[in-house]
């Protein structure tokens, strides 16, 4: 199939949200050209105790001011902020994390921004109602990961023009591989639970490699091109994992089932989890089908085996 550009394809979905992908992808190009640029850190901390560098506060400034300027966004919640923005007009809510792995700067290693869209939703808000989610990951390449109803495009900044028409597709809907490949877990081995310790060493058995850089975007693209799992686990001393819910599980989670695979908590669907805060965190379970709903079946087991007790 001849290479199309993202906005062709997003049009015959939807006019206005082929727009505001457009802007967002055109603002991703701005934060790659700022990263070098921007590398020190702030005094500041972000709301859950995080050192903010200046680059994430720099992106969030963009990223907000822009989308409630473009007339197409009513609502923007974001990782870096405490409170919900809202602008007069605008038939889209947005989720987002600015910059996801900006600790990876130092070292020049993999980053990028998350987002989910919603259609007239206000947040927090389930991920089954979300319509469309993307992140785009700052590697050697910049790419476009884009989850709408129709499937998964993967687009990169190789065509002609500027912005955001440069972003160019196959495409052809992206699918999870069959047979995984690679495996990653986040959090400190001694803080993994009996299970996840237990699943590791079946994805070691099952000849699965392990993948871990410290930037969601960038772990999780490889299970997504080479298929696997990947998870922020529920740990010892965190039961509700990492990741939150608005910003990360919701949107990656979107994109995983549109790819064919499967997105868990653990004990059920990421996408139905009802949200109690625009914070919330839950364990984020990823990948083929076959290997999350077998982590699920571990969780069951385990859970009896300690009700029994």
């Amino acid at each position: 199939m001849a290479a199309r550009k993202l906005r062709e394809l997003l049009e015959t979905e939807d006019r206005s949200l082929s727009k505001l992908v457009e802007l967002l992808a055109e603002l991703s190009l701005r934060i790659v050209r700022e990263i070098p640029r921007t590398l020190g850190m702030t005094e500041g901390m972000n709301i859950y105790g995080e050192q903010q560098t200046e680059l994430d506060v720099w992106s969030n400034g963009l990223l907000t001011k822009k989308l409630l300027r473009s007339g197409l966004v009513r609502q923007v919640a974001s990782e870096e902020m405490e409170t919900v923005m809202t602008a007069d007009h605008g038939e889209y809510t947005v989720a987002l994390d600015p910059l996801d792995g900006s600790s990876n700067i130092k070292t020049n290693n993999l980053m990028g921004t998350i987002i989910g869209i919603y259609h007239d939703k206000p947040l927090p808000a389930t991920g089954r109602d979300l319509l469309s989610a993307l992140y785009f990951l700052y590697g050697p390449y910049v790419e476009a990961v884009v989850g709408t109803k129709s499937g998964v495009y993967l687009a990169a900044p190789a065509g002609r023009g500027t912005g955001a028409s440069k972003f160019i597709s196959t495409g052809e809907p992206h699918r999870l591989p069959q047979k995984g490949s690679v495996y990653g877990i986040g959090g400190s081995r001694d803080k993994w639970t009996p299970r996840v310790h237990e699943f590791a060493d079946t994805l070691e058995k099952k000849k699965l490699k392990f993948r871990y850089g410290g930037s969601f975007v960038g772990d999780y693209n490889q299970v997504l091109c080479s298929g696997g799992f990947f998870a922020y686990p529920e740990l010892l001393d965190a039961p509700d994992g990492k990741y939150r819910l608005q910003f990360e599980s919701n949107p990656i989670g979107y994109i995983t089932e549109r790819a064919g695979g499967k997105a868990s908590t653990g004990k059920g669907r990421i996408l139905d989890v009802e949200p109690v805060s625009i914070s919330q965190r839950v364990p984020t379970y990823l990948g083929n089908k076959e290997l999350v709903s077998e982590y699920e079946d571990l969780s069951r087991t385990s859970l009896g085996l300690s009700a029994e007790r």
